[in-house]
């Protein structure tokens, strides 16, 4: 199955405007890469008035509409077409693990690719793992994204754009195959931010992305079903504190114990230690009863020694938190291996005997190399891509 769609739906100029300089891209925004006041802000500047700003934000974002479509618009949208940009997002295709776990394969503009997936739960409902960037700059050793690289780190509208191919996939009533009944109609209720790329790297762009899809004028996600994982970059995690004051779920990629292990799997931890990134959570806010999330990928006789495990009690002390434990996913060129069940569960029981809260993350889209860790642009070739 292929689906295409460009966001945002702006219609744009069939000839030069002649009553004022002709604009170049690096002149236009990306509109729906702009956050509510942002977009007010533009729109007082182009001369059509703060007061549009309602009108033209759920025009793009809840009924994604193009400019002249939105109702009362009128001579605005021609103006407010000259100084946009459109932001491209194509669904390319599509692939489906037996779990029910799916993968979208999206391009851009400019022919980059970046994969989103879809999670199944109950009550007919999605969770979206987001991407950020093409590829990642992060090199952490057990993720597949870290090998390939940063190729670029997506727009703010990008991300949006990839937001809104998801939701209105998930909506459809889609066959897994030709041989299959059509699949439920499901809404997407959460985002996670752990796909390909590190959220935080170019933290403004992951900011204003987040803003876009919380305001109240849009399509508005609930804050609490929203988590953004890092693998600990401190300035940004400081920067993401101050701007959303634990609304937002923030996950930490713990994955050792140890300085020296973390090091050794996480290049970046180089430059920020354990010592560090603990002094950083303890200042984040946890309103009512948000806990943190460590991430915690368990590598057999890398990380889950006794020393680790310590490590691990440690560095939770004293932090509302709690380790989620993740069964390292294969790709190829790696040097590690997945996990068994009970390499997984003695983890488990080794935290939990050190009073460390901890679950076990479910392995979804392995089939597809749409698990955590997997996401490389892999796993369409049986769909002739």
């Amino acid at each position: 199955m292929t689906l295409q769609t460009e966001l945002p739906i702006v219609d744009q100029p069939s000839a030069p405007i002649v009553r004022r300089p002709t604009l170049t891209d690096d002149d236009r925004v990306e509109l729906i890469g702009l956050p509510f006041e942002g977009l007010a802000e533009r729109l007082e500047e182009w001369g059509v008035g703060r007061g549009q700003a309602k009108r033209v934000f759920r025009g793009l974002h809840v009924h994604r509409h193009r400019l002249t479509d939105i109702n009362s618009l009128g001579r605005h949208a021609k103006t407010i077409t000259e100084h946009s940009r459109p932001t491209v997002a194509k669904l390319i295709k599509t692939v489906q693990s037996t779990d029910g776990t799916e993968k979208l394969l999206i391009e851009m503009f400019d022919g980059a690719q970046i994969e989103a997936v879809l999670l199944p739960m109950r009550r007919e409902r999605y969770t979206l793992c987001v991407s950020t960037q093409v590829g990642c700059a992060m090199a952490c050793s057990f993720c597949a994204t870290g090998s390939l690289g940063l190729k670029r780190t997506l727009t703010v509208g990008e991300v949006v754009a990839q937001v809104y191919l998801a939701l209105d996939y998930a909506s459809q009533s889609a066959p897994v195959s030709d041989h299959e009944k059509p699949m439920p109609k499901r809404s997407l209720s959460h985002l996670v931010f752990m796909g390909m790329g590190e959220p935080l790297h170019y933290y403004e762009r992951t900011r204003d992305a987040l803003r876009i899809l919380l305001d109240q004028h849009g399509v508005c996600f609930s804050a609490r079903n929203v988590t953004v994982s890092t693998v600990g970059l401190v300035p940004a995690m400081k920067r993401f504190s101050k701007d959303f004051q634990g609304r937002v779920q923030l996950a930490l990629s713990l994955h050792a114990g140890t300085d020296h292990t973390r090091q050794q799997i996480m290049p970046l931890a180089q430059k920020w230690p354990l010592a560090q990134l603990k002094e950083t959570l303890l200042a984040h806010p946890l309103p009512g009863r948000r806990v943190l999330m460590l991430e915690y990928v368990v590598l057999p006789g890398i990380n889950d020694t006794e020393e680790e495990l310590d490590g691990v009690a440690e560095f939770q002390r004293d932090l509302r938190a709690i380790v989620n434990l993740i069964p390292f996913n294969p790709f190829k060129g790696s040097s590690f291996r997945s996990p068994t069940l009970q390499e997984v569960e003695a983890v488990d029981q080794g935290l939990k005997r050190r009073g460390v809260p901890c679950s076990i993350r479910v392995t979804r889209g392995q089939e597809r190399a749409g698990a955590c860790g997997q996401l490389a642009i892999k796993g369409f070739e049986e769909q002739g891509l």
